[in-house]
């Protein structure tokens, strides 16, 4: 098995990757965006 190439890479190959770029950069986003408000979620609710 000398000869054992790989396939070539095709457009469903790139969509996948464009579609992992995206969404690790919308979680860096998101992070970003969480980090002014200190990572909290819910709100801080005092009960009476």
């Amino acid at each position: 098995m000398a000869n054992d190439s790989r396939p070539p890479m095709n457009v469903y190959t790139a969509m996948l990757v464009l579609a992992f770029i995206a969404l690790a950069i919308g979680c860096i986003f998101l992070a970003l965006d969480l980090n002014q408000y200190g990572f909290k979620i819910m709100p801080d609710v005092s009960r009476p």
